[in-house]
Formats: C-alpha cells, structure tokens, sequence
C-alpha cells in the first residue's frame, strides 16, 4: 500500500479527531492572524490620514511671526504661502460654537499646489471641514463668525505686550465644505479646519503680503533677507549709524551676540541700547511723568551703576543738580501674571543737552509711538492721564521719544529684561573709538560708513545667523507624520496579548486531540508493524497527517483571521471608538 493510500485512508477514519486538530489549528491561525491584520489596517489608517490631509506638502516653513509670502515664490520648486492661526467659529442661524479650530488662509496658490477641484475662497468666503460643518450644521450661504487673535510679535511677558482684547471677529459668508480638507495638526479625529482668503485674513491682521506658513515639497530655504527673521536693519541720519532692531522690539541673547560678534570682525563697534518707559521720575515732590529711559554703556550713560543723567528738559523740570536723590517709578511683569510697580533710587551724575539722545533710541510701539499726542497713547498698561500737563505734551510734540534720561545698562538690564531678552536694540558705529557726536570729524567719519559699512554688515550678519535660531524653521512635516503614524501603541500586538491565553488554549488542545488520536491508533501501529512497516515510515505517515492537517487548518484559518479582524475593526470604529480616538 502506497503511503498516500494510507494517509488518504488515514484522514478520512479517523475525521472525528483529525477535526478537532484542524479546528485548534485554525483558531490559532485565526486569532494570530487577525491581530496582526487589525496592526497593520490601523498603522494603514493613520498613514492615509497622514497623506490625505497633508497632499502634496512634504515641508512646512514655519516662523512665530510674519516674513515674505514672496519667499514661496523664490522656493524651487514653488511652494504655497498661507497664514495659519487657531480660532472659533460661531453658526450665524443656529449660535452653535466650535473651539479649537484650525484657520488657513489659502488662495489660488495653494489650491492649485494641492490639485484641489474648484477655486480659493474670495473676499468674505469661508469654507468649512466637512466634519465641522456637519457639527455646526452649516450649509452654503449661512453666517459664519470667525474669532481669530489679534497679532502682535511683541511678546505678552514683556510690559508693551497686549494681554487684553487678543482676539478680532470676522463674520462671513460660507460658500461650501472641503471634503478633502488640509491640516497641519497631528491628529486622528476628524479634521476641524477653516479656510479664508488670504488677502483678506492678510488685512485683517495687518500683515499685508506676509504670511507666517509655507508648504513646500522641499525643505531648502532660499536667500532669506534679515526681514524675513523679523530683523530691521536701518542707516539713522540724526546719530548716523546704523540701528538693529527687531520686530518683536525685544533683541534676544542670540542675536545679540551676533549682531556683537558681526560687528567685531568687520572692525565695527556695537552699542547695546535699552530703552523703557518709566511711569514717573521724581526728586521730592517734583515729578516728570511717563517718560522714556535708556541703557547705555558709554556715553551721555553714567559712569556708575546708581547713577542716571538728566537732559536739561527733565534737570530743569524737577529742579535737579548734581548729586540730587531720583526715584524712578515703573511697571513691570511678575511671574504672577500681574503688574508690579517698582521703584529704584539713582544719584544725578550729570546734565547733558536733548540732543545728546534722540528719538530712534526708542523701538516702535503700537498704541504709544505713532500717537499725535500723549492723551491719545493706548498702551497695554494702566495710564493716569491726570498726570500730563501742558509741557509734557510739548515735549511730545517737540521730541516725542526722546529719553529724558540715561542710566547703566548691565543694572538696567537685570531689572527689565525678560527670558525674551534685555535689549531693544543695537547701533553700529565705524570705528571703536568714534570722534564726538556732531562734530566736523564725526560727520566726515559717517559720510562714506552708511554707503559702505550697511551691505556690508546686512551680508555679514545674514551669513551668521541661522534661520533656525531666530525662530524661521523648516519642518519635514510629512516624514514626521508618517513616522508617528507607525504609532506608539501596536494594536496588533495589544491584539495578540489579549488574545494569548486563546491561542495556548487553542493549541494546546490540538496537541492533545493529536496525542489523543495517536494513543487509540495501538492495534492500527501493531498491525503496520506485523506487515513491516518500519517504526520510521509509520512515524512518517503521522507527521505528514499532521502537516496536511495543519495546512488544512491553516488555510481555514485565513478566513478565520478576517472574520476575526473584521469584527475588531468593527469595535474599533463603533463600541470603542471614544477610546482610541
């Protein structure tokens, strides 16, 4: 008798048992097979999630503040500018509200970087995230009143950062839901998002042609200008030189540094200046209110650290000499959250002319410095209009930020600065040793330094400065994504462990229905074994009867492991949706 004959015969006498080992293999293949099916459709859901809600954006530059929306433009290959902020909408027709919303402003430019059907929202248009219109229960042509912050690169730690009234409503038309909406934010929930036109979230933001996001699909920056840092760079004509500040009117440490650094290789000198607006300067009862004070290391600065130089305005106002007590009266932040006045002493140490300071020493504020008047300053800090009198508004008039006095930088900068940094901005002068300020020699001195030394020192210091540093980041956004979509949780496994006690339990009783078969099969050996069978052959014709059945229940199995995955997807989706997310 062939050995195919007896396995055939084999299998079919013995069916009762051999389908107790086939159904064991099978709920083990099942049950491991499915687990690993749920692992890979949920790392395959979140990769689709991930693709789907990125497009065709690889890259993300990214900055805190605004720069050129021309930078996309400069990008090879071209990318597509956008503004993109948090916010909240409101229905119109129903008042329902949603938090937590994503606001794009996109145009054409990103419709088509996308290969999105239709056109860009225009004018007051919004578009909602089918997911957040269903929420709402919005439809075409209902109100939408958008509530976006109001921007400022002035941060809110430092005293001129506004900390009320930081957001600004739109109301606007909806023209329809995206289906297949864009996002940035990693997330698995479905998409909350708004889009807006850009020109039109440009304007109500006051960034007109700037924006604060580029998709790209490419991370390589182009020539970024000093601009796009939020870096200002500008030749003064009063003092003649050239003044660094930043559009946050905060200079940080690292740019600090290299501005410094910069300045020294080019055989310049840099001259730190803080500038900060004192509530009252007071000797007695004589008090000059409201008035700007700036740090300096050399001169019309005094020599020592308690010590503070009036101009002959404030010397005369208060009736100072030389000697005098001050008390210097200011705001400023506390880790509390709330607003400190302080006071500190100073010894006149000198008088010195207006004119040994000017305005430009002081950065741009909104609210203070572009008022007509000091009764129509709007600053984000308590003001006692009470305290102006007629000759201070002449001062304004007259010298508007003038400081009225100077004190030692490094002990003003311990009682001022903040994590953001401790100046407000830099003045680069030619030489380390520059003649006296209005004097024939100083002026020839100037003359060829704004000509020659600006470029100059614009390249040198555009070349030091990493983008990354002052906050210009570009972001491989999708790598990242798809790599956080493999996910910190394997279901699959999760799926395996919950299941390991079956899948023991499922082989084990294969084992022994086998045994068991084997054990009753006594006379059936002894017969083989009488006819000739040799102990090898009839150990082979059992393995092969449990490889066939192994096999057998192997490929019952696969259709176990769907059935199984299937139903845990189902859970997944429905009975245990809120939590997985």
């Amino acid at each position: 008798m062939r050995t195919s004959t007896l396995l055939a015969r084999n299998l079919t006498w013995y069916w009762r048992t051999n389908l107790a080992v086939l159904l064991g293999v099978a709920t083990a293949t099942g049950v491991l097979g499915g687990a690993a099916l749920v692992g890979e459709s949920v790392r395959a859901s979140l990769r689709g999630l991930v693709l789907e809600r990125l497009g065709n954006a690889d890259f993300v530059v990214a900055r805190a503040g605004f720069f050129r929306e021309e930078l996309a433009e400069e990008m090879r290959p071209a990318g597509a500018p956008l503004i993109s902020l948090d916010g909240l909408v409101a229905h119109g027709p129903s008042g329902r509200r949603a938090a937590g919303i994503q606001v794009y402003g996109v145009d054409e430019r990103f419709w088509k970087f996308q290969g999105l059907a239709g056109s860009a929202p225009r004018g007051r248009e919004i578009l909602l995230s089918g997911a957040l219109a269903r929420e709402l229960g919005a439809a075409a042509n209902d109100t939408i009143l958008l509530r976006i912050p109001k921007f400022s690169a002035i941060p809110l730690e430092t005293l001129h950062g506004r900390k009320e009234d930081l957001g600004k409503t739109l109301r606007l038309t909806m023209s329809g839901a995206v289906q297949r909406p864009f996002s940035l934010r990693a997330q698995q929930g479905d998409v909350r998002a708004v889009y807006v036109s850009l020109a039109h979230l440009q304007r109500e933001v006051n960034q007109p042609r700037r924006v604060n996001t580029i998709i790209a699909t490419q991370g390589k920056l182009p020539a970024l200008s000093l601009a796009d840092m939020g870096i200002r760079l500008r030749p003064l004509e009063g003092p003649q030189c050239l003044s660094l500040e930043t559009d946050s009117a905060v200079i940080s440490n690292t740019l600090a540094y290299y501005a410094s650094r910069t300045a020294q290789s080019l055989g310049l000198r840099a001259q730190p200046v803080l500038s900060y607006l004192a509530n009252a300067i007071r000797i007695g009862a004589h008090r000059v209110p409201y008035s700007v004070v700036t740090a300096l290391d050399t001169a019309p600065a005094p020599t020592a650290d308690d010590g503070i130089v009036l101009n002959q305005w404030a010397a005369a106002d208060l009736s100072a000499t030389v000697g005098d007590t001050v008390d210097l009266d200011y705001f400023v932040w506390k880790p509390d959250g709330q607003l400190h006045t302080e006071t500190s002493k100073f010894h006149v140490e000198r008088v010195v002319p207006v004119d040994a300071g000017d305005r430009d020493l002081t950065p741009d504020y909104p609210g203070i410095t572009e008022s007509r008047s000091l009764r129509d300053w709007d600053p984000p800090f308590p003001l006692d209009l009470t305290r102006i009198r007629p000759r201070d508004e002449e001062y304004w008039n007259r010298y508007r930020t003038t400081p009225k006095a100077f004190v030692r930088l490094s002990p003003a900068r311990s009682r001022w600065g903040t994590r953001f940094g401790s100046l407000t901005s830099f003045r680069i002068f030619p030489s380390a040793h520059p003649p006296a300020n209005g004097s024939v020699a100083f002026q020839a001195a100037m003359t060829p330094f704004v000509g020659a030394f600006f470029p100059a020192y614009s390249d040198a210091l555009r070349a030091a400065l990493d983008p990354a540093t002052m906050g210009l980041t570009v972001i491989p956004v999708k790598a990242q994504s798809l790599e956080a979509a493999q996910g910190a949780t394997d279901f699959g496994e999760y799926f395996v462990y919950f299941s390991f006690f079956l899948m023991v339990s499922a082989l084990l009783l294969t084992g022994l229905f086998f045994r068991l078969g084997i054990e009753q099969r006594k006379r059936e050996i002894g017969i083989l074994r009488a006819l000739g069978f040799s102990a090898s052959k009839i150990r082979a014709v059992f393995l092969l009867e449990g490889a066939a059945l192994a096999v057998a229940g192997a490929a019952v199995g696969i259709g176990v492991a769907l059935a199984y995955g299937a139903l845990i997807l189902l859970g997944l989706r429905t009975w245990w949706f809120d939590a997985v997310g």
